[in-house]
C-alpha cells in the first residue's frame, strides 16, 4: 500500500512539476510579449510624430507655392 501511495504521489510530484514548468514558459511569453507591445508602441508614437512633422512641411511648402 506505501509503494502504490507512494508511486502515486511521485506521479502527482511530476505532474505538478510539468505544471509549474509550463506556467514558468507562459510568464516568460508574456513578459516578452509584453516588451515587444511596449516597444511597437515606443514606435508608432514615433511615426506619429514623424508624420505630424511632415504634414506641417507639407503645409508650409502648399502656403509658399500658393
Amino acid at each position: 500500500m506505501y509503494t502504490q501511495n507512494h508511486t502515486q504521489l511521485t506521479a502527482l510530484e511530476k505532474l505538478e512539476d510539468k505544471f509549474d514548468d509550463i506556467i514558468q514558459d507562459l510568464n516568460e511569453k508574456i513578459v516578452e510579449l509584453e516588451y515587444i507591445n511596449d516597444r511597437q508602441a515606443s514606435e508608432i508614437g514615433d511615426l506619429q510624430s514623424d508624420v505630424r512633422c511632415s504634414l506641417i512641411k507639407i503645409e508650409e511648402l502648399e502656403s509658399k507655392v500658393d
